[in-house]
């Protein structure tokens, strides 16, 4: 053992018992003992210099690497397996010290921020306060995100800017919440399609009995004798069937102002379509002024009118709508059911009293509705129609601090009952409380954990959970980014829209299988079963999965897939367009689902970048980058995982070689064997997805990989219940938060971890009611 230098003496000699940092006292034995060797006079292995190391927990850094340290200690990282360790108590000795310091620190940084309705939870308060379908999300900022969230309390700032887009959102809310002076005339139409293509695109298809028979390729099908006039919800019904073939054939459906093209298309589904009779596809869709559907087909090859290979034939279209009624329910809502022209103060008044306690979210006193109630009057007084007087009126409302923001009253340690039921239906909803959620605030039945419990159960069953796996999942495991990289055709030209969509699906569903069949938290990292449609099996290679409809599937024995890692949607956010990276999916893995985030690499040292041309890989370059000092410690946490993805490509795939656009194999493989079209990747190096975990433990590939990662499956949950708490929450977890963290696993442990268990255990947490 090397002697303690007199730099670390000094050290631990500045600090006194009053600092704000760190009490030395009780952590100079264990320092002395077990650290010195390593980390003292000029020895910074790992990059750490226990001389270095600022001791002002106010300080996030500080915090951050002293947090660092207890956890090497706690897991049997410091000091190595391999050097002398210290006794059992000296290092719980340790720990409980610094630990309690920690906590203290982490209580003491921690803020009460007034946390504002994000983008997605304005667009769902505004369509639950008045009962209105209104698309008002991309008028707003983007929210920013952080530690992984954009529902952050601390990244929901105001500006002039967002003011005014508010201001904007509010005019629109409330045209649709009055509705169209008029009633909109019904639509119920019933049309051929051949009669549009032939009016608008001449001879392109064939006329046969049943309908215009189309191909792959350029296929301008737009339904052109329905352009919506009047904007609402639609009823459809398309007349097709597969065409020349033994097999279904898909028929993808977009929907948009093909004309003027105000808005992007949107991808309404993908359908099968039998080849020996017609069917009906229906769907329903939201349809704005001018907007219009095109039905084509999907997955064919491009051909004229005479192409012998499959193809779709579409016959008789039908449209009805607007399906909403008029006037909308809305309109009474917000004039009272007063003449608008005609109505009175006091009438106005009422208007607000009713949805005042709905918008606010809590209960509040007649005289609150003054300063609206003001605006109404000045109106009325200048001369203004009751219905323009009411709309400042409800226009100040929707401005208002007390709707954008999330007030928290709280005493005793504890937020009120109503802000109980904002976290509770923000959380599982992403929209404001329903009726029966504020009457339970107001009765006090979420003053004791059964009544929280009692309430979360019910959210949970309704459909508006949807908000929920949609919301948490697109952010947890970055589906939004879904779009962020488009794979290149080159070297992925399976890859289509097809195929994105059902990746997502595939997530979304299995999320929801877990969820709500409170299956154990563990199988988002293995599972001998899995959401899957033909399109997504034919992709992973299963056998025997037909139909578009994304549905459960028991896995064939030794499948590489089952859990989330090896989920197509996944691999893609996690990958960039060209070829994988194992850094990118290691800090993923990291952060995502242990918890465990990686620190910002040191500055100066560059980036690791692949190879698609195939002369060398990444493992190759890694080992290099590796070799320098300061980034050994981290790459040992961060390469295992990525490595053990290797054998996913870019989509998802499966892969034992890489591809690349420059040396390698030719491959025998058609894009398009109708026209024998060749692809243009070749196949490179060998995949090699072993690995070494950080204490030594080797792994041969992803199925490996997995059970290693299952044989802490505390650390999982806890990893899992820190994300769901910090998006309920709005706040990033301290080191505070782990005691209740683990009293939290602990309880859903005996259930094997259940999921809908671990959300019902952290909505009866003191951490969910604390300010």
């Amino acid at each position: 053992m090397a002697p303690v230098g007199p730099a670390f003496l000094v050290l631990l000699g500045a600090l006194s018992p009053q600092d704000p940092g760190l009490d030395p006292r009780p952590y100079q034995p264990f320092f002395r003992k077990s650290c010195s060797d390593c980390h003292l006079e000029g020895m910074a292995k790992g990059g750490l210099d226990l001389a270095q190391v600022p001791t002002d927990l106010r300080d996030a850094e500080a915090l951050r690497r002293w947090v660092r340290i207890y956890d090497r200690v706690r897991l049997g990282e410091m000091p190595p397996p391999k050097k002398e360790q210290p006794p059992a108590g000296e290092r719980d000795a340790f720990l409980k010290a610094l630990g309690g310091s920690l906590t203290r620190a982490d209580l003491a940084r921690r803020k009460v921020v007034l946390r504002r309705l994000n983008r997605t939870e304005y667009e769902n308060s505004v369509r639950d306060l008045f009962g209105i379908h209104v698309d008002v999300r991309d008028l707003l900022p983007e929210d920013a995100s952080l530690h992984g969230f954009d529902s952050m309390g601390e990244a929901l700032a105001a500006s002039a800017e967002l003011i005014q887009a508010y201001l904007q959102a509010a005019d629109v809310v409330l045209d649709a919440a009055y509705g169209p002076e008029k009633e909109p005339k019904k639509v119920s139409l019933r049309f051929p399609l051949s009669q549009d293509c032939k009016a608008h695109i001449g001879d392109l298809f064939r006329d046969t009995p049943d309908g215009v028979a189309m191909f792959g390729g350029y296929c301008p099908s737009a339904a052109r004798s329905f352009s919506c006039k009047d904007e609402g919800s639609y009823r459809v019904r398309i007349h097709a069937k597969g065409f020349q073939s033994t097999q279904p054939v898909v028929m993808s459906v977009h929907a948009g102002d093909i004309v003027v093209q105000r808005r992007p298309f949107h991808l309404v589904g993908h359908y099968d379509l039998p080849t020996d009779r017609m069917s009906i596809i229906e769907f329903t869709d939201h349809f704005a002024r001018y907007d219009t559907f095109i039905p084509k087909p999907f997955g064919t090859s491009g051909g004229n009118k005479d192409y012998p290979g499959p193809g779709i034939v579409v016959g008789d279209i039908e449209v009805e709508g607007p399906l909403e009624p008029w006037p909308p329910p809305s309109r009474a809502l917000v004039l009272g059911g007063a003449d608008p022209l005609k109505g009175t103060l006091e009438d106005a008044r009422q208007v607000l009293l009713k949805l005042l306690p709905r918008a606010f979210r809590r209960a509040v006193p007649p005289a609150a509705a003054g300063p609206y109630l003001a605006l109404v009057k000045a109106e009325l007084d200048a001369g203004r129609t009751y219905r323009d007087a009411v709309r400042v009126g409800l226009k100040g409302l929707l401005t208002s601090p007390l709707f954008l923001f999330r007030k928290e009253p709280a005493a005793a340690g504890t937020i009120d009952d109503f802000a109980i039921a904002v976290r509770l239906s923000y959380f599982l909803w992403s929209s404001m409380p329903d009726a029966a959620l504020l009457e339970a605030a107001a009765r006090g039945d979420l003053r004791t954990p059964a009544g929280v419990r009692a309430q979360a159960d019910r959210l949970l069953k309704d459909p508006k959970v949807e908000a929920f796996t949609r919301n948490f999942t697109g952010q947890w495991l970055r589906l939004r980014d879904i779009d962020f990289t488009e794979p290149d055709k080159k070297l992925y030209p399976e890859f289509d829209e097809l195929l994105k969509a059902s990746m997502v699906a595939e997530t979304l569903a299995y999320f929801d299988e877990i969820l709500m069949g409170d299956r154990s938290l563990l199988e988002f990292i293995d599972s001998d079963w899995a959401m899957l449609n033909r399109r997504l099996a034919e992709h992973y290679g299963i056998p025997g999965v037909d139909g578009l409809t994304i549905h459960r599937v028991e896995l064939p024995k030794d499948s590489p897939r089952g859990g989330v890692l090896t989920q197509g949607a996944v691999l893609k956010v996690t990958a960039n367009g060209t070829n994988t990276s194992p850094v990118v999916r290691g800090v993923w893995v990291l952060d995502r689902i242990l918890g465990t985030p990686a620190p910002p690499p040191p500055s100066g040292i560059p980036s690791v970048e692949p190879d698609i041309r195939g002369t060398t890989t990444l493992r190759e370059q890694l080992a290099k980058h590796r070799s320098v000092p300061s980034c050994a410690g981290c790459h040992s946490k961060i390469d295992p995982p990525g490595f053990a993805l290797e054998t996913f490509d870019v989509i998802g795939g499966w892969r034992d070689r890489y591809r690349s656009l420059g040396a390698g194999d030719r491959v025998d493989k058609f894009v398009d064997a109708a026209h024998k079209v060749r692809v243009q990747y070749k196949l490179g190096p060998p995949v090699d997805a072993t690995g070494e975990l950080a204490g030594g433990t080797p792994f041969r590939e992803i199925r490996d990989f997995k059970k290693l990662l299952l044989r802490d499956k505390d650390a999982l949950a806890a990893a899992l219940a820190g994300k769901l708490l910090a998006y309920a929450l709005g706040r990033g977890m301290g080191f505070s938060d782990r005691a209740e963290i683990d009293r939290i696993v602990a309880a859903v442990k005996p259930g094997n971890y259940g999921f809908r268990s671990l959300i019902l255990e952290i909505v009866q947490s003191p951490t969910f009611r604390a300010p």
